[in-house]
């Protein structure tokens, strides 16, 4: 079990990265660097050269003034702890780590996967518990909004999250520890999941013991602070079924009368300071110019700290911050290019931004990223198809 557990939970990128995040391998170790803070994973270690992979460690998010954690498992062996404790990292308590396999009882739990309020409700639970293995709000952030690999869990005022990998079904969180007998009893439908795994301490140990599972471990979480002040939000976040992605559609539709058709054009009604340029023939060293050209336009001409949305009709959303995507950070979500579907980039008081129209061809720009791009605009593209003068 415990071959079992190294092999397929530790020390692995995942497929589908955390939203906003940047995954760095260095030898045995995987780092994650969230904007606003990182983790470290990794299997069995190789004695030579322990102290400088640790320190290779702390300068890498020293580097992007993250604070850090590192997991140590009981059976890393006692070097590891004895470096870190030199290199400025401070013990959590330790927690037992317990498994057993997946249970039977196929009674349905109530889900809040795609319920707003629930999950709410769940985010209050969580706040008031704990530590957990992964604090709910980062395994929001993490689980692209509960696909299949992930679930919530909601009973009155019992809560818990649960992360599928490998054959484990892993417990991020657990609200009461009375709920730990039907946790471990829950018969998961994911044919491959085998066991069930938590991590706990105290009379939540207690509970899940009293259930079944065994402990083959133990874990303690080491924490480094970074040297400043951190980032309190991460560089992206995925938008889709909350309030405020409802909000910046709806405000979006009434100030550019938005009428998605894929004959009638143009589909917004195009407002003052704007400029409208056909894209359906431009070669790839054109479109290349062009998106670098608004990419650059959108992080100047927006304040310090101003975040901005990406907006996929009928699809997922992004909240970003321009100036910490693209380079040594994340990836910049989505493209200025109307591929497929409508495209927009937009300040949150619309002041400013692009519409990309899939079937017209087109890419309008407005406001003062218009002004400030349209003459590297139109050199790439040629003379606009419309403008809208201030």
């Amino acid at each position: 079990m415990l071959t079992s557990f190294d092999a397929q939970l530790r020390g692995r990128v995942p497929t589908l990265p955390p939203v906003g995040a940047v995954i760095e391998r260095d030898g045995a170790v995987v780092r994650t660097h969230y904007g606003t803070h990182g983790e470290v994973d990794h299997g069995p270690l190789p004695d030579d050269g322990l102290g400088a992979l640790v320190a290779r460690q702390v300068e890498a998010f020293a580097r992007r003034n993250e604070p850090v954690v590192w997991p140590v498992y009981r059976h890393d062996g006692d070097a590891l702890p004895e470096l870190l404790r030199a290199a400025g990292f401070t013990a959590e308590p330790e927690r037992a780590v317990l498994v057993r396999p997946i249970g039977t009882d196929t009674a349905p739990i109530p889900g809040v996967k795609a319920d707003w309020l629930s999950l709410q409700r769940v985010a209050e639970l969580a706040g008031g518990t704990g530590p957990h293995r992964r604090p709910f709000a980062e395994f929001l952030a993490d689980s692209a909004h509960l696909d299949r690999a992930a679930e919530v869990l909601l009973d009155g005022d019992r809560a818990a999250w649960l992360e599928a990998a490998g054959e484990f079904v892993v417990v991020g969180g657990v609200t009461d520890p009375g709920f730990a007998g039907t946790l471990a009893g829950h018969a998961w439908n994911r044919p491959d999941a085998r066991f069930l795994l938590a991590e706990a301490t105290g009379a939540l140990r207690e509970a899940f013991e009293a259930a079944g599972l065994r402990e083959i471990t133990t874990v303690t979480r080491y924490h480094r602070p970074s040297p400043g002040e951190p980032a309190r939000t991460r560089p992206v976040r995925r938008l889709f079924s909350e309030p405020e992605h409802d909000d910046i559609w709806a405000r979006f539709r009434e100030r550019f009368a938005f009428r998605p058709d894929t004959r009638e054009f143009p589909g917004i009604t195009e407002p003052a300071n704007s400029a409208t340029w056909y894209v359906g023939d431009a070669g790839d060293t054109a479109v290349d110019r062009f998106l670098d050209t608004i990419y650059k336009g959108l992080r100047e001409s927006v304040v310090d700290g101003e975040e901005l949305y990406w907006l996929d009709w009928h699809h997922a959303g992004y909240r970003f911050d321009p100036a910490r995507v693209g380079g040594a950070g994340p990836r910049r979500p989505g493209s200025a290019f109307p591929g497929g579907d409508y495209h927009s980039y937009l300040t949150r008081d619309l002041r400013l931004g692009t519409f990309g129209h899939p079937w017209e061809e087109t890419i309008c720009v407005f406001g003062d990223l218009r002004t400030r791009i349209d003459a590297e605009l139109t050199a790439a593209l040629g003379k606009p198809l419309r403008r809208s003068e201030p």
